[in-house]
């Protein structure tokens, strides 16, 4: 049976985590409030409801977590002494390079050099297979989108600065 102080380190972090989500949508939310109104249609739809959860997620949070111990916690977290928070904080990490890969590469070479890295060495599988995996996807995606859908995805930072 957990005991009350591990079940207050992960409420507290609960809470840390559910207030990041909560500031990455609400300031997407501003962001979608600038689109042309058919663009910002679908973003608003999903992110009214999704910041109410997490509005009702937070204050069921926040009633778990005893705010005299946050700061000891996070400092306990960040430090690198929670299995759990490293995982997700590594998760994360690897979320964010794959956001500056997109922006900076496009979406194509992003996914592909993420796949690389992902199955060359995370998962550890040989060089060849993580090639063949990652190029053979990113060909189906570039097929399926360009083609299929006639949808032409983003093409990253550095393509716009060559194009100069």
């Amino acid at each position: 049976m957990p005991t009350d102080t591990s079940k207050n380190r992960k409420a507290v972090l609960e809470l840390f985590f559910i207030v990041l989500l909560g500031l990455a949508v609400a300031g997407a939310f501003i962001a979608a409030l600038s689109y042309d109104f058919i663009s910002a249609r679908a973003p608003l739809f999903v992110m009214v409801p999704l910041l109410l959860l997490i509005g009702v997620q937070f204050n069921r949070t926040r009633k778990k977590a005893h705010a005299r111990d946050a700061a000891s916690e996070l400092l306990h977290a960040i430090s690198g002494e929670n299995r759990n928070f490293n995982g997700v904080a590594g998760f994360i990490g690897l979320m964010a390079l794959l956001l500056l890969l997109i922006y900076v590469g496009g979406h194509y070479v992003g996914i592909s050099v993420f796949m690389f890295v992902m199955l060359r060495w995370i998962s550890k599988e040989s060089m060849l297979l993580a090639l063949m995996i990652s190029l053979g996807v990113t060909a189906l995606i570039f097929v399926l989108f360009e083609y299929g859908f006639n949808i032409e995805l983003y093409r990253g930072y550095l393509a716009r600065w060559l194009a100069r």
